[in-house]
């Protein structure tokens, strides 16, 4: 455990070493300094009160030196931000516990949830903790004898108890060790207002990676182009033309009205008529038969013709047929309803139109089965290798991955796009309902990949302006803002070829006011980690 720590820039709530003198005297006692000293401590403080004027002007009791311990263990993150005061052999600070990003909730009764120790068990200054606050327990300790002793913490979570180990503290008074690079401080209450988050970075293997952009088209193997079963005139009116380019229905929902033809090829009228006429004609016959007024022969061509005159209408009216569409007979009007669930992709007929059999009244497609067309660098495929997923950006920074089991290629369209430097290349889609046709899209293109490196999730990443910078947190509340070199990057990963080690930690969510806390802070782009 490496204690890192630097004098607070813009403190907040600072614990005063005297800010009562009578308890100090109390504490004092517990320590191996006489009382004579304790006296002369505070003899020692009246005289400064008393005579200010003749301080030195860097003297400044509100000018702390604060020592910083930090240790993670999983989902809980023990910050101990204290004082050393030399003198009476005694640290004071706050420790601050973070569970999943959010500070410790106080216990109803405000019980005790658990305790803080400065030495050895047994033998160190031991002190129980209680929370003034969500997350914030402050504590008092004396190093007895020691030069130096760890600091320990134990804690009650969820009926669990966690001892944890946050560092060595050395008795001396002198200012903590700097760091070498130049760090900010953002306070842990200003982290718990807002969704914010770390992690370590990691060796792992990445993916990898062509990008390029693209389209949403429908796939054409599961649209569904909707035809008139009929002559006639597609019926006019608001409440009748039901649909429009982007509406989704769905299975036997309605999608227009058709007023066929009265005469002429195909018209539903002269299929209509002769259907009723074949049924009167075959149910008078089968009352004749009943009746044994007619001949076997007689009855049998009645019933053929009548089979015949259905199986026409109910070609046009029964399920889906080839038309795509269900018919409901409304007499003079036929009601013309979708045999599918989709969503409408373009409309043909317009109302008052006349259509001939056959003719296109509009388009449905799957809105699950969609196609990418992905323009991509041809030195980029080349490199790439096999796919095996694709991501597509639905918008910034947020991603669909597309797994070997929900995306087909279907080939290169076409050798390159308009400007001849990309390949057009076509893919199958399923699972693309948050995805709409016609949408431009971001596309990653991603193959296995056969080289470790240091990684970090994609969302530690910050554009600044022509470089990438991280967020190394290096305390519970102080970090530092790094350049990187990225190399192969995912939606959910990124390969930091220079400037982090694996096991350093890197805020992953909440990087926007650590941008705006270190804005001010002139890089070094060319020095090494």
């Amino acid at each position: 455990m490496t204690l890192q720590s630097m004098p607070l820039l813009s403190p907040f709530s600072p614990f005063s070493p005297f800010s009562d003198v009578g308890r100090m005297v109390r504490r004092l006692v517990r320590s191996p300094w006489t009382l004579l000293l304790s006296v002369g401590l505070a003899v020692g403080l009246a005289a400064c009160a008393a005579d200010s004027e003749e301080h030195d002007e860097d003297h400044d009791h509100d000018d702390h030196a604060y020592h910083r311990l930090t240790t993670w263990d999983d989902e809980l993150e023990a910050f101990a931000r204290f004082e050393v005061h030399e003198g009476s052999g005694r640290i004071e600070g706050t420790l601050y516990l973070t569970v999943e990003g959010d500070p410790l909730a106080r216990p109803d009764d405000d019980a005790e949830i658990g305790w803080i120790r400065l030495g050895p068990a047994g033998d160190g200054d031991e002190t129980p903790l209680t929370l003034r606050s969500a997350g914030t327990a402050d504590f008092e300790l004396f190093f007895g004898e020691r030069d130096q002793a760890t600091l320990h913490t134990g804690l009650r979570l969820n009926g669990d108890e966690r001892e944890l180990e946050l560092g060595t503290v050395p008795r001396t008074a002198e200012p903590p060790e700097l760091a070498e690079v130049e760090l900010r401080i953002y306070g842990k209450e200003n982290q718990w207002l807002l969704p914010f988050a770390v992690a370590e970075a990691e060796r792992r293997s990445v993916d990898r990676t062509a990008r390029g952009s693209g389209r949403m088209e429908p796939d054409p193997r599961y649209a569904l182009s909707v035809t008139a079963p009929v002559e006639g005139e597609v019926v006019g009116g608001t409440d009748r033309f039901r649909v429009a380019t982007g509406a989704h229905v769905g299975s036997g929902d309605p999608l227009l009205e058709l007023a066929p033809s009265l005469t002429g090829d195909g018209s539903w009228v002269g299929a209509r008529t002769a259907y009723l006429q074949a049924r009167d004609a075959f149910q008078r016959a089968q009352r004749l038969r009943e009746a044994d007024a007619i001949s076997v022969a007689d009855f049998q061509e009645r019933q053929r013709e009548y089979e015949v005159r259905r199986a026409g209408y109910e070609r046009l009216t029964g399920g889906l047929g080839q038309s795509g569409i269900g018919i409901e007979d409304g007499g003079d009007i036929l009601h013309l309803n979708s045999a599918r669930a989709g969503v409408v992709t373009r409309v043909h007929a317009a109302p008052g139109r006349r259509v001939a059999e056959g003719e296109p009244l509009l388009e449905l497609h799957d809105p699950g089965r969609l196609q990418l067309e992905a323009f991509v660098h041809p030195g980029d495929m080349d490199r790439l290798g096999p796919v095996h997923a694709i991501e597509v950006a639905t918008g910034r920074e947020e991603w669909l991955t597309f797994g070997e089991d929900a995306f087909e290629p279907l080939g290169t369209r076409g050798a390159y796009d308009a400007s001849g430097t990309r390949l057009r290349l076509a893919f199958g889609l399923a699972g693309a309902e948050a995805l709409r046709v016609g949408q431009p899209v971001q596309v990653i293109l991603r193959s296995p990949g056969d080289e470790e490196g240091v990684a970090v999730p994609r969302s530690a990443l910050f554009d600044e302006h022509s470089h990438k910078v991280v967020f190394v947190q290096h305390a519970g509340d102080q970090f530092e803002r790094r350049v990187v070199e990225v190399g192969a990057t995912t939606a959910q990963w990124a390969t930091i070829t220079q400037g982090l080690e694996a096991g350093e930690r890197v805020v992953v969510q909440g990087t926007y006011p650590l941008h705006l806390v270190t804005a001010d802070i002139e890089l070094d782009h060319g020095h090494d980690h």
